[in-house]
């Protein structure tokens, strides 16, 4: 039986479990997944007996990077966006499959962001991982937005003057359970919102976010970020495994989790 994980500090709200499950009983795969809250101080010493109990495991905040010198190598993704999400216990190797799932996202709601300009709402490790998927994907250009604005990041209040194109949230504005938080002003909104070709929101919990619902409304395409949770997770299973998945995978993981009704 194969063993893998999620580690953080706090995972109360975590999908991780049903959707990997899920995950395994489509596969037909002998495998378990489980949540592992680790508290700051004991990060290193509990990193290495897992490298010994679990086949791979999963990273979300605050450990993205802090795991980075426990380990051996890191793929090309995680070098480059210095945060690793995905580890192979056996090779204890890091890599980041957030880029992928957001991309897979962006083609799952259709969101042609090649040869558009697109601006990314947070400077984190959330927003690393998106600009590494909008470069791939071809985007013409990418504006990071910032309440602290610095050299190559502008404010809000240029966003409202600058913007055109695709509008992406990297920040945990309006996620559960502070729900009605927006990063975006409704004064900021209203002047964006009609040269918008599409928003997106890493956000999954709630499924709409203040954001999205006030894009929809705008008559803007706009997408939470659960599939990116899924696509994401299927990346990791395939490099733990050893093997390229089903590419329908996600989507049918998707109808499994609304089956659910975990949201």
């Amino acid at each position: 039986m194969l063993h893998f994980g999620l580690i953080g500090e706090h995972l109360g709200h975590s999908l991780s479990v049903p959707i990997h499950q899920a995950l395994y009983a489509r596969l037909g795969l002998d495998a378990d997944y489980r949540l592992i809250e680790i508290p700051k101080a004991d990060l290193q010493g509990r990193v290495s007996s897992l490298f010994q109990e679990l086949d791979g495991f999963n990273i979300t905040i605050p450990y993205k990077t802090d795991v980075i010198p426990m380990l051996t190598s890191l793929d090309h993704a995680a070098e480059s966006m210095g945060a690793v999400n995905t580890v192979d216990c056996a090779a204890r190797k890091g890599y980041n499959t957030d880029a992928p799932g957001f991309a897979a996202m962006l083609r799952h709601h259709g969101m042609d962001v090649h040869g558009k300009p697109c601006f990314v709402l947070g400077t984190g490790g959330a927003s690393k991982a998106v600009v590494a998927a909008l470069r791939d994907e071809g985007a013409s250009g990418i504006t990071l937005v910032s309440r602290t604005p610095r050299d190559g990041v502008i404010s809000y209040d240029q966003l409202a003057h600058d913007f055109s194109g695709y509008l992406i949230n990297c920040t945990p504005a309006g996620m559960w359970p502070k729900v009605e938080g927006c990063p975006v002003s409704k004064d900021v909104l209203s002047e964006i919102l009609p040269r918008a070709l599409g928003v997106a929101d890493v956000i999954y919990n709630p499924p709409e976010t203040c954001l999205t619902l006030a894009a929809k409304e705008a008559g803007v395409p706009a997408c939470t970020g659960l599939y990116m949770l899924v696509a994401q997770a299927v990346v990791a299973e395939s490099i733990w495994l050893k093997q390229e998945l089903p590419e329908d995978l996600p989507s049918l993981l998707m109808k499994d989790i609304e089956e659910m009704k975990l949201l």
